[in-house]
């Protein structure tokens, strides 16, 4: 199963604009420019209330971006995150228009206290040294230890990172959730090559693309009881129907959807004159998939994979799907894909619904 969260703050920092708060920009941005020979350096930070999303243990999050413009980008590059060392405040400036300084910035993490720089290592994260910037003393500061990251080369500039390993930190209590720090490594930032700006839709965007935690879990189960397998195959020997899909959902809701296998020629049941269309067979185990899309954009939200195979018990097949933090009133698309002897047929009947 694939949950969705946003983000609770976010904010980028300038070395150019030291103690310029962007808290309420829409855009978010990760780069390093020069100008000249005055270097300016954009870094990242974004915080998730991971305490109340019910991750279980096994779980595997990313943390997801989307890419809104890239300037004077490298075709190969690398974007690291990492977990943030003292609490900062968002804030309510922008970059252009609302120039304040009451919140996070290069040199402060609220407008009033400097970034502190020290060495942290809490009883049950002994490797978790802290570090910050070596440019003017400023640019936040985070564990070491604690990093993920992801490559790129001639991609698109979108962020699915796993961060994983940062979650279960804050999960277990070894550091405080203060977020994270999207950069460019000190090496990167220091030497005398452009890497452009990368800049993604903030909290603050009015497009659908605001910051979010993806948490995937498997969820699967095949219990088929007294069902009977499909035969054939879903290309031309049976048909796949979603029997209780609803045309709207309520938001933030989990909704379990029943899909049925049935003959696509069933015959006819003698004695009553009736055909069998009330057939209720089970689909292939371990090879039958959904996927959700955003209907306007065909965005896929979350893919065909081992986090959305599609499950079975002694009723039909189902699927367990969450419209947490999906946008309201937009139009989505469900697709059920099947892999039979190594052939994928892909099942598209516009089976849509709504989120009110």
């Amino acid at each position: 199963m694939h949950k969705l969260f946003t983000s609770s703050f976010d904010a980028s920092i300038y070395l150019q604009q030291p103690e310029q708060n962007a808290g309420r920009d829409e855009i978010l941005e990760v780069g390093k420019l020069y100008y000249g020979s005055s270097k300016d350096i954009a870094r990242t930070l974004i915080k998730f209330d991971v305490a109340n999303m019910g991750i279980l243990s096994g779980s595997i999050v990313y943390l997801n971006l989307k890419s809104s413009q890239a300037e004077e980008i490298p075709l190969e590059y690398t974007i690291h995150a990492n977990a943030v060392s003292q609490s900062w405040n968002m804030g309510t400036g922008t970059k252009f228009d609302n120039i304040t300084s009451n919140g996070v910035s290069w040199y402060y993490k609220n407008g009033i206290d400097k970034w502190m720089d020290y060495t942290v290592t809490p009883n049950s994260y002994v490797s978790g040294s802290d570090t910050g910037s070596i440019s003017n003393g400023g640019g936040g500061t985070w564990y070491t230890a604690s990093m993920a990251s992801q490559s790129y080369s001639y991609e698109d500039a979108d962020i699915r990172m796993n961060v994983t390993g940062i979650v279960n930190l804050w999960l277990s209590g070894s550091i405080s959730n203060n977020g994270f720090i999207l950069h460019h490594s000190l090496t990167a930032e220091n030497n005398e090559l452009d890497y452009g700006v990368l800049k993604f839709f903030s909290k603050e965007t009015n497009t659908i693309y605001e910051p979010k935690l993806e948490v995937v879990s498997k969820d699967s189960l095949f219990v088929t009881g007294s069902l009977t397998p499909v035969t054939g195959s879903a290309q031309e020997g049976y048909k796949v129907v979603l029997t209780n899909l609803k045309s709207t959902y309520p938001a933030n809701e989990t909704i379990k959807v029943r899909v049925k296998g049935r003959d696509m020629y069933p015959l006819k049941t003698f004695g009553t004159g009736s055909f069998a269309y009330d057939q209720n067979k089970y689909l292939p185990s371990g090879s039958s998939y959904y996927q959700l899309e955003d209907y306007k954009t065909g965005e896929v939200i979350y893919p065909f994979g081992q986090y959305t195979q599609i499950s079975c018990d002694s009723t039909s097949n189902y699927f367990n799907m969450s419209l947490n933090s999906l946008p309201i009133n937009r139009t989505y698309e469900l697709k059920i894909k099947i892999i039979e002897s190594g052939i994928s047929t892909i099942i598209d009947d516009k089976l849509i619904f709504e989120i009110e």
